[in-house]
């Protein structure tokens, strides 16, 4: 089985998030300045407005307050709701402060801000709800701009459909090409921690993922096999089939691992397989039973395969763990080598 990988490094995009929403809060806090320092205008409210103008600034001042704090404490999802409620709020005050101190709706389309940081950044329910709270914000600018506006539109729903449209279509066009960017990110990391002839994870992927599996394991066992007399398939057979024999060891590993094993490729005809091992003489059990397999699966060309096996009880968040159980085991595994090989040795 192939190593179940932990989340990428970077997903979260933290640099990049905080830097985009700091730009959109700071256009926030100039626009409200802005609008403040110009002379009043036509509006219907022009008291509302300004209240509603200075809400927007104090809201986009919190707002970066928060962002300052998140940047101090990652990572910055934590506060991803809190954000975007603070963006939605701050972007409909804006828009609504200018429609009744000025009678005009020029910063509507701020709403493409909050839409874009929802597709770009947030996880996926968070993105369709913002949708939805979007599209009812942008009712009720027109809304606003139609009963209190210097220009109202003639038939006010077809004005929201016309203003709503690109802002939503905007969302899904980014959150397509995110998810498409995503995917390719998996993609590429899998094949950077997997080895291609075997579809098993190769070197890098034990050392980044190893014990994953068998956190809440009492022992760990590390099982390193190594086909015997490799290179005279090689020379006897042809690399094809060379490279048949190491499929078939990875089809028998698979079938001999428990949930959670790692099963990885460490290079030539050497594998290693990580499981949990409660139990030597049990544990024992399981990698005769595989070598067993595997010998019977190859039987034509007669070839075997030998084991070496450590196991620890330390902690698997140590490095220096995976590295001394990797040294025993290949001590074990040459003893079973030096030994006449097609046996298993376990290391002391």
């Amino acid at each position: 089985m192939t190593p179940r990988l932990p989340a990428l490094p970077g997903t979260d995009r933290d640099p990049v998030k905080f830097w985009v929403l700091v730009m959109f809060f700071g256009a926030g806090v100039g626009l409200a300045v802005l609008g403040l320092l110009l002379p009043d205008g036509r509006g219907a409210w022009p008291d509302l407005g300004r209240a509603l103008m200075l809400g927007n600034g104090v809201g986009s001042l919190g707002a970066l307050a928060l962002l300052g704090r998140a940047w101090r404490r990652p990572p910055l999802r934590r506060f991803d709701l809190p954000l975007l409620l603070l963006a939605q709020v701050c972007t409909l005050g804006g828009v609504l402060g200018e429609t009744f101190l000025f009678g005009s709706q020029v910063s509507s389309m701020t709403q493409l801000w909050v839409t874009v940081f929802a597709a770009g950044f947030l996880p996926r329910r968070l993105v369709w709800a913002q949708q939805l709270v979007g599209l009812a914000s942008v009712t009720l600018m027109v809304w606003a701009r139609a009963r209190y506006g210097l220009n109202p539109p003639r038939l006010w729903l077809v004005d929201v459909l016309v203003t709503a449209l690109p802002v939503l279509l905007t969302g899904v066009a980014v959150a397509y090409f995110r998810g498409a960017a995503e995917r390719e990110a998996r993609a590429l990391e899998r094949a950077v921690r997997t080895d291609p002839l075997t579809g098993l994870g190769n070197r890098r992927a034990l050392f980044e993922t190893f014990g994953a599996g068998q956190s809440g394991a009492a022992r760990t066992g590390l099982v390193m096999l190594d086909i015997d007399h490799f290179k005279g398939v090689n020379d006897r057979y042809g690399h094809a089939e060379g490279d048949r024999v190491i499929r078939v060891l990875a089809d028998v590993m698979r079938e001999h691992a428990g949930p959670g094993d790692l099963l990885t490729r460490h290079g030539g005809e050497e594998f290693v397989w990580v499981t949990a091992a409660g139990d030597h003489g049990e544990l024992l059990t399981r990698v005769e039973a595989l070598r067993g397999a595997f010998a019977q699966r190859v039987e034509v060309l007669g070839v075997t395969v030998s084991a070496g096996v450590a196991v620890t009880d330390r902690p698997l968040d140590d490095p220096a763990v995976l590295v001394g159980v990797l040294r025993r085991a290949d001590t074990a595994l040459y003893q079973a080598k030096a030994a006449g090989r097609d046996q298993v040795r376990l290391a002391s």
